[in-house]
């Protein structure tokens, strides 16, 4: 079993060297991390590859295990979940603040406000949105845009926040709507094309 001391590695870190090591045919890992935001990172990313995963806590970090029994072929990766459509064209929108605009913070909000409570009843919707920076907290606790972000999920669109914004600004405890994501995944995302940028 292939063992990785991912602690104190920034993210994407502790994903790609889990990814390098099932790239080889590894098929059990255990992997240590040191932040809630990992753990879902590798365990999210270990379940589309295809393995079990378990974690385990441990004083000061966690314990990643991932075992893939026998040849189970790998769940669909970010870069093949947005495919460009000729119906829809933007497939993902980036939104890089909780604001639009940067003269009058009280109107770049209002005005996030209303096009995300607009596009909650388009009939045309990004089939994700990604959340950078401070666009995190448009899905956090007391957000007057989490109506709309929650409408938008309940319709189909994946929410995606970014795991280090949220850690840096602390509020992913406050995550209400939406998971938290990586560079990796996001990257992925993003290169699939079809994509929209706010902020």
């Amino acid at each position: 079993m292939q063992e990785i001391d991912a602690r104190g590695k920034p993210c994407p870190q502790p994903v790609l060297m889990v990814k390098e090591v099932v790239d080889k045919g590894v098929t059990a890992f255990i992997v240590l991390v040191d932040s809630q935001a990992s753990v879902e990172n590798v365990k999210r990313f270990a379940e589309r590859s295809g393995f079990q995963v378990t974690v385990e806590t441990k004083e000061g970090y966690f314990q990643v295990r991932g075992q893939r029994e026998g040849a189970s072929e790998p769940k669909e990766t970010p870069a093949t979940v947005f495919p460009p459509t000729e119906a829809s064209p933007v497939q993902t929108l980036l939104i890089l603040s909780d604001t639009l605009g940067r003269d009058d913070a009280v109107l770049g909000r209002n005005l996030v406000k209303i096009l995300l409570d607009t596009l909650a009843v388009q009939e045309k919707r990004p089939r994700c949105i990604i959340l950078m920076n401070s666009g995190v907290k448009l899905a956090c606790e007391d957000a007057e845009t989490l109506e709309a972000l929650a409408d938008l999920e309940a319709k189909g669109v994946q929410i995606l926040a970014c795991g280090t914004c949220l850690n840096h600004f602390g509020l992913l405890p406050s995550l209400r709507v939406g998971r938290p994501t990586n560079a990796y995944e996001v990257t992925n995302i993003l290169l699939a094309g079809g994509v929209l940028t706010w902020g």
